[in-house]
């Protein structure tokens, strides 16, 4: 619920934020609530002051009364979002009303004005009944931008049951369950269930996945932000289904066989040095299977009173990869199960009390996870994962013009992957020439991490009191949100050995032994322990936030609103790391251009602050340690090399431990500015279309500079150290530095809404988005010489999107709905990968010579990059998806009522494309030169999938 807040109070909330023992970024509490406001009128348009309303609902437990204000102006907010609301208006002197059919969307103002005609002798004594149609998407309280979901909308979409994937049908949204927004990257993504934050607190994923079906609104945020968030990526705000006081049921079965689906004709995942990508269509193709049962139950416990929500739902998945591991095709499975179970009870002691309690489980397992040609069967790696949370929401009417929220609750999240057989002391082998994983061992666990198994915590704890209170044309909020963020991890690899074998296998326990030997790798922990690493962060948060939404007159709204956020981030056993401090201020304003609540015009500034998370917290803490010692062929033995063995002893290499990375001690956080302007229009009773223009600024991302290292003038070569312990050695300084920075100019074009039988989500967006950081820490600053070269399209910078859901319902209950998406490619930069007798610096880097998102003109084998008029722009290919869903309502067959058989048939990829989606962009001069061929081809061939739901 936005209503709005004062503007007062500013020094003592100030004061708090530096006072406070635990300092923090609020990660905002969340809408969990939509409003139905308007204007009460007499025949000759004059407003009515102190008329007294009511407004009831199946989402209600209890009806709400409220009444007008001087203005003749009333608000109804703590609306639970759902359809089926009617207002009912009985004055003296006036014919009695009753206004239905109201739908309330989450985080919405539904307007709705009220008319009242003079009583006469001749009109009847009963309440004079009229099915109102209101528009709730076209919204003159907020210049936010957007879109709400409901569940029926998400129900009829051709899209797979992932609450998280609702996002990507949004204007301004890319693709994925963690898409960016208008610039920003994945990671700010923010996910509040409920109106809690339960946003994944190292990675910016949602922490515990839910049932699709058990979420009643899906509410979409891409800009305009109200000052109750801090946020620079997109904020999806689900709110789930309350029971009532009416029992209901909703059974879904999802079946998806083998034969449902055609079979892949290309080969995937497949390195070239695994020996050549074979197109065999003659050996048994790879299938995909997907199976899942789902059950939701809900109904009152005491009526009026107590209600309750079940939920759980069961997934069963297997997909085969296509494989070709020297010159022999295989298809791997990759069989992945997955456990979901929730339960939310609202409860209302009072007319002027609620309290809801929700608790949500999500389990996870992956077998085969890695599924890439350069590992063995033996090898593979297993995921299991899972995720927490328990949420509780209290709100309290204080009285008509004063209303107290608190959301609090406690987020968990496991995630372990190590080997398939869970064999932690099976030493792994590796061929040092093919990069090919084998027996006895797992898979790397991440392309940026050393050891082959972690296991990581992660909890989040939120508290978030919020004070709403109205006087005239001001609506007032003020609160805090504490949040106190943590995670723990455990890195090693299995045996805590790896062999880097070459021309055969390094065994010591084998006769055949010293055969196949070329180096051993020990792992130990930073205490210098033969074992895992074990590291830990924390980031304490505190945000406090005023707003006030004035409504002028009729036409004119303004948002004014300022929030503080503090966050304060502490590395490996506690130690204090930095501070990090910044101001949000917003302001934003909606005009009734036509006062008819039809064309509002919307202007919006914003700034909010990145705080840190757990991610960045440990991005000094020190890494496993890798002592390296090569084979010596004259004894047939391996040198040593110990934390014992002295340093620059021959045959001996060590990384990791200490890894030359250190914070600076004070930070300006990452920040966006944003500056929007829309018109949006409606074109009929429940369809709205609009534009909006936003331009952002993000600055001050996080870097790692390095700083020990003095390149020549070119960028090319290293020609001294700064600091002459430490030749050979990088330092990296961990900052915020004002030259990293990204920027986004787009225009969306969006229509959402009912026109008659058709249903319509659609949108195009034009944008740019450059900048020099693709990611934090993306290698922006490890050639200080060569930073001029990052500055470019940003890696998600998707120039044309056209998107779409439309749906077309018949009088006899079957329904047509499509799903389309192109997407133009995104930037490719060119890059060689050069070791360190070609730069004369320690390792190997990725070598640019061109600025980002181009590359030059070669021929294969003969690189001319000193021609600069051979560069050019370089982009992945463009990508068309269609996906299609026909669902029928069997239950009219059967003369079932008020009761829903549904028979829904999903088509994905309706086209079968099996384009390429990306294309190599790594040149060597080499034989082993994969530049231009294609890395990955995303969208699976065309599948079927069959759902049965039983619902009333």
């Amino acid at each position: 619920m936005t209503t709005h807040r004062s503007t007062r109070g500013w020094a003592p909330l100030l004061v708090l934020l530096t006072l406070a023992l635990l300092p923090a970024s609020a990660l905002a509490a969340g809408e969990n609530y939509g409003r139905v406001s308007g204007y009460v009128y007499d025949p000759t348009g004059s407003a009515l002051a102190e008329v007294p309303l009511t407004i009831s609902g199946p989402a209600l437990q209890q009806p709400i009364s409220r009444t007008s204000g001087e203005d003749g102006r009333y608000e109804f907010d703590l609306l639970p979002p759902g359809e089926g609301y009617q207002i009912e208006v009985t004055v003296e002197g006036f014919t009695p009303l009753k206004l239905k059919n109201i739908a309330v969307r989450l985080g919405q103002t539904t307007p709705v004005d009220v008319k009242l005609d003079v009583f006469t002798e001749t009109q009847a004594q009963a309440t004079y009944e009229i099915t109102e149609r209101t528009n709730p998407i076209i919204n003159p309280d907020s210049a936010q931008t957007g879109a709400v979901v409901t569940a029926d909308k998400a129900a009829q979409t051709p899209i797979f049951t992932q609450p998280q994937g609702i996002a990507q049908l949004v204007a301004g949204v890319g693709p994925g369950t963690a898409p960016s927004s208008r610039g920003g990257i994945s990671r700010w993504g923010k996910f509040y269930v409920d109106g809690m934050d339960t946003t994944d607190v190292s990675d910016g994923s949602i922490t515990s996945t839910m049932n699709f079906y058990a979420v009643e609104n899906f509410e979409i945020i891409t800009g305009g932000l109200d000052a109750q968030y801090n946020a620079l990526g997109v904020v999806q705000n689900i709110v789930t289904k309350t029971g009532s006081n009416r029992f209901t049921y909703d059974a879904a079965l999802v079946l998806q066989p083998s034969w449902a689906g055609a079979k892949t004709q290309f080969s995937s995942n497949q390195p070239a040095s695994t020996g050549g990508l074979l197109q065999n269509s003659s050996g048994p193709q790879p299938i995909t299977t997907f199976y899942s049962p789902v059950l939701a139950l809900g109904g009152p416990i005491v009526k009026d009173r107590l209600w309750f929500y079940l939920s759980g739902q069961m997934n069963f998945s297997l997909r085969e990869t296509p494989l070709t591991i020297n010159g022999v095709q295989e298809n791997r499975p990759r069989d992945t199960r997955t456990n979901l179970a929730r339960l939310k009870l609202t409860w209302q002691p009072t007319s002027r009390d609620r309290l809801s309690l929700a608790v949500n489980v999500d389990r996870n397992t992956i077998s085969n996870n890695y599924s890439n040609a350069n590992t063995s069967p033996e090898a593979e790696s297993r995921i299991a994962r899972g995720g927490y949370f328990l949420i509780a929401n209290y709100d309290r009417n204080i009285n008509d013009s004063t209303l107290f929220q608190l959301q609090t609750g406690f987020t968990y999240k496991d995630v372990y992957q190590g080997p398939q057989n869970d064999d932690l002391n099976a030493v792994a082998h590796v061929d040092s020439s093919t990069s090919f994983v084998r027996d006895s061992s797992t898979a790397l666990s991440s392309s940026t991490l050393p050891g082959n198994y972690s296991t990581e915590n992660r909890y989040r704890f939120q508290f978030d009191p919020t004070l709403l209170f109205k006087r005239g044309a001001h609506q007032m909020k003020a609160g805090i949100q504490v949040g106190y963020l943590a995670g723990d991890q455990s890195l090693g690899t299995t045996g805590n050995l790896r062999y880097l074998d070459r021309n055969g296998y390094c065994d010591p326990s084998s006769p055949s032994y010293p055969a196949g030997c070329d180096t051993r790798v020990s792992f130990y922990g930073a205490n210098g322990v033969l074992g895992p690493n074990n590291t830990d962060a924390s980031v304490a948060q505190l945000g406090a936030f005023v707003q006030d939404r004035w409504t002028v007159n009729r036409q004119l709204t303004v948002v004014a609103g300022l929030r503080a956020d503090v966050g304060r981030l502490y590395g490996n056993n506690s130690t204090f790391i930095t501070n990090l401090v910044g101001i949000g201020p917003r302001v934003s304003a909606t005009y009734d251009v036509t006062n008819d609540r039809k064309t509002l015009l919307k202007a919006h500034y914003g700034r909010s602050n990145e705080m840190g998370d757990v991610f960045v917290a440990q991005r000094a803490n020190p890494d496993l340690l890798q002592y390296s010692a090569t084979f010596n062929t004259t004894t047939n033995t391996f040198n040593d090399c110990t934390p014992e063995t002295p340093a620059g002893t021959p045959g001996c290499t060590v990384a990791g431990g200490a890894n030359g990375r250190f914070f600076d001690k004070t930070h300006t956080p990452p920040s966006v500015d944003e500056v929007s302007l829309g018109l949006h229009r409606e074109v009929s009773e429940g369809a709205v279309v609009g534009v909006d223009l936003t331009y952002r600024r993000y600055n001050n991302m996080w870097v790692d500079e390095e700083v020990n290292q003095i390149w020549d003038p070119s960028g090319t070569r290293v020609i001294g150290y700064v600091d002459p312990a430490k030749v050979n050695s990088t330092v990296y300084r961990i900052h915020n530095p004002s030259d990293a920075w990204r920027d986004y100019k787009g225009g969306d074009l969006w229509a959402q809404g009912k026109l008659g039988r058709w249903d319509l989500l659609a949108s195009y967006t034009l944008a740019f988005n450059n900048g020099t950081v693709g990611s934090y820490f993306d290698g922006y600053g490890s050639n200080p010489r060569l930073k001029y070269l990052f500055n470019g399209p940003t890696p998600d910078d998707i120039r044309h999107t056209l998107k779409g859901a439309v749906g077309y319902s018949t009088p006899f209950g079957l329904d047509f709905n499509l799903r389309a998406r192109y997407l133009t490619g995104t930037p490719l930069w060119q890059y060689q990968q050069l070791n360190s007798t070609a730069t004369g610096a320690p390792g190997s880097t990725n070598f640019y010579r061109s600025p980002r998102g181009t590359g030059y003109a070669v021929t294969r084998g003969t690189a001319n990059f000193n021609d600069p008029t051979t560069v050019s722009e370089l982009r992945n290919p463009s990508q068309l998806v269609i996906d299609a869903q026909v669902r029928y309502d069997v239950g009219r067959l059967v003369q079932l009522g008020s009761n829903k058989m549904e028979l829904m048939l999903l088509i994905t990829n309706v086209l079968n494309n099996t384009d390429a989606t990306a294309y190599y962009d790594q040149y060597s001069t080499g034989t082993n030169n994969n530049y231009g061929l294609v890395r990955s081809r995303s969208n699976g061939p065309v599948a079927g999938q069959l759902t049965l739901r039983f619902r009333n």
